[in-house]
């Protein structure tokens, strides 16, 4: 017998209310529609050039879009989590910062609807990134069938799951963002350790976020020394992680934005500099690094937002995304890569491309028009139904969940025609994890 919910009935109708109430969030972050501005000679480079100010009159204009800073006094005050009466923090110090003003509940259990609304209203990330981010995390770490579809951005929570009891839901407890690995959270993150390599991919490393507090010369992240610091961790992790695993999904787009959102949107805008700066200043408070600069600290938990603290002005879209995941491909090609260690350090083995999507695309082909988006969309509905079953009892209603979600930005897109995925004449998840030691180990091949 299927059973029909009200919450499956209504938190549809919620996204649509979402996506109806910031229109222009489907645009790149230059405010135009991504397929419109591409020249297929330069993939891009016409979208990076307008998302600029070019006069005093634009860097006003943007700056009056910001009104005031981020809110972080009265209801959203900084308050630190209360573990022991079970706050959930995790992986995600942009996650954490909210439930610590209480943009999202300080339980750090968010509902679907709530976490899309808060990430667009503090962060500025676009709906439309904000609504497959907010999907992966109920689908894949939390319970989409609950009467409110949610999930902890730490571990395990009893505040997930409550559709009568679980009938007919999820297989076992929802595990949360910590529980995330290969699906959400990925190897050769930038300041966390590889869950196969201690056993903890979720609080932060002080050395490694010490090497990269270290990198700036002058004080300020720009996007290329973000670019080098994925590069560098890439390589580390070669060389620590016999596991590690670089998925088309999680390797490729997720651990890749797992740099990008820090230098995008942890950056403060002003009328001088609308397109932001992110300081030192900036970083101590947003990873929960306490103290005076000779004796750094770490408090796990304790990320905050900075005081008078302004958000980007033009939303930060898919399209946006695109184009930065691209840039950093473009300077450090092995980030473009699919594929991992073989069980050995130093052993990284990369898939082909053209295998993999039966010659339709190589790595020429992935960086022009819309073809990263398109790939990326593919492999999550491809994979989909197969990772679902180790989840849910049931996955027809997750799986319409996920690809009614992957449907909206495609519609604006040209894709290619891609084929079923496979490698070697194996379906794509299946011939993952029998070549990666990685995929195998987490059965996860995202």
């Amino acid at each position: 017998m299927r059973i029909v919910t009200p919450g499956m009935l209504l938190w549809p109708l919620s996204l649509l209310t979402l996506v109806s109430a910031f229109p222009g969030s489907m645009n790149g972050h230059n405010g135009h529609s991504g397929h419109q501005g591409m020249h297929k000679s330069c993939p891009y480079a016409n979208i990076q050039d307008q998302a600029k100010p070019k006069t005093e009159h634009e860097k006003r204009f943007l700056f009056s879009l910001m009104k005031s800073p981020v809110d972080v006094t009265g209801e959203h005050a900084f308050q630190p989590p209360d573990f022991e009466n079970g706050d959930q923090r995790g992986p995600c110090p942009g996650l954490n910062a909210l439930a610590n003003h209480g943009y999202i509940p300080r339980s750090g259990v968010v509902s679907f609807t709530n976490v899309i609304a808060a990430i667009n209203k503090v962060y500025g990330m676009g709906v439309d990134l904000a609504t497959i981010l907010a999907i992966m995390g109920t689908v894949w770490t939390g319970d989409v069938l609950s009467l409110d579809p949610s999930f902890s951005i730490g571990g395990p929570d009893t505040g997930v799951n409550n559709l009568l009891n679980n009938l007919g839901g999820v297989l076992g407890e929802p595990q949360g963002l910590i529980g995330s690995h290969n699906f959400i959270e990925a190897d050769s993150s930038n300041t966390r350790d590889d869950l196969y390599v201690t056993g903890n991919s979720w609080t932060l490393n002080m050395d490694k976020f010490m090497a990269w507090y270290n990198m700036s010369t002058d004080g300020t992240y720009d996007m290329s020394l973000m670019a080098k610091r994925a590069k560098i961790r890439m390589d580390e992790t070669i060389h620590t992680n016999p596991d590690f695993y670089y998925g088309p999904v999680t390797g490729l787009i997720a651990r890749n934005a797992g740099y990008i959102f820090p230098g995008r949107l942890f950056r403060n805008h002003s009328a001088e500099n609308p397109e932001g700066t992110l300081t030192k200043s900036h970083l101590r408070s947003f990873y929960g690094i306490y103290g005076p600069e000779h004796n750094l600290t770490y408090r796990e938990g304790w990320e905050r937002i900075p005081d008078n603290w302004y958000k980007t002005p033009v939303d930060y879209g898919l399209i946006s995304l695109n184009v930065d995941v691209i840039d950093f491909i473009l300077k450090y090609p092995e980030l473009g890569s699919i594929g991992g260690n073989l069980g050995e350090v130093d052993s990284f083995a990369g898939v082909d491309l053209g295998d993999l999507t039966g010659g339709v695309l190589n790595l020429a082909g992935l960086l022009q028009d819309n073809n990263l988006l398109c790939f990326v969309t593919e492999v999550l509905k491809f994979a989909s139904p197969n990772a679902l079953a180790g989840i849910y009892s049931t996955v027809a209603k997750p799986l319409e969940f996920v690809t009614n979600i992957l449907a909206v930005p495609l519609l604006n897109l040209t894709c290619p025609a891609f084929q079923d995925l496979q490698m070697g004449g194996k379906p794509l998840w299946e011939a993952l994890q029998d070549n990666f030691p990685g995929a195998l180990k987490s059965n996860r091949a995202l």
